[in-house]
């Protein structure tokens, strides 16, 4: 029987990230290991900065964070540090497949590391994790 979670495709009326300013942070990761990109919910109007992690910091915090499995699930819960996100966000951030996002959210979701509300029929999710907010902030200094 197939997983239902592996066909999932993310279904998001508006999109909030904007690639382009993904893709200009993720070249910064190429001389630092950590960047903020600026973000604004195009449904609250809220204004954040988003953390976005480069690939080797996000393979060590892997270590010592026990929520994640790999560093893509490090870098999804580094973004939903500072900020409700939807998969479709998480998904610009990250640069991972639709089915990846999902797979890792639900993981994330059923072991209580973050939270889920659905918002004008979109999914959200934000960091519920007491340990995963503590070696995030670290960064955030």
């Amino acid at each position: 029987m197939p997983d239902p979670i592996s066909k999932s495709k993310i279904r998001c009326k508006i999109h909030c990230m904007e690639p382009a300013t993904v893709k200009k942070a993720t070249t910064q990761l190429a001389f630092t290991d950590v960047t903020w990109i600026p973000y604004t919910c195009k449904i609250s109007g809220e204004k954040e900065n988003i953390l976005l992690l480069g690939d080797d910091l996000a393979s060590k915090l892997t270590t010592s964070l026990t929520e994640s499995e790999d560093a893509n699930g490090t870098r999804i819960l580094a973004g939903l540090y500072s900020a409700e996100l939807c998969e479709c966000d998480v998904a610009t951030l990250t640069g991972l497949s639709d089915q990846e996002v999902v797979r890792q959210l639900q993981r994330f979701k059923t072991s209580g590391v973050i939270t889920h509300r659905k918002i004008h029929g979109m999914n959200y999710y934000r960091l519920s994790s007491c340990n995963a907010e503590r070696i995030f902030s670290n960064l955030a200094v």
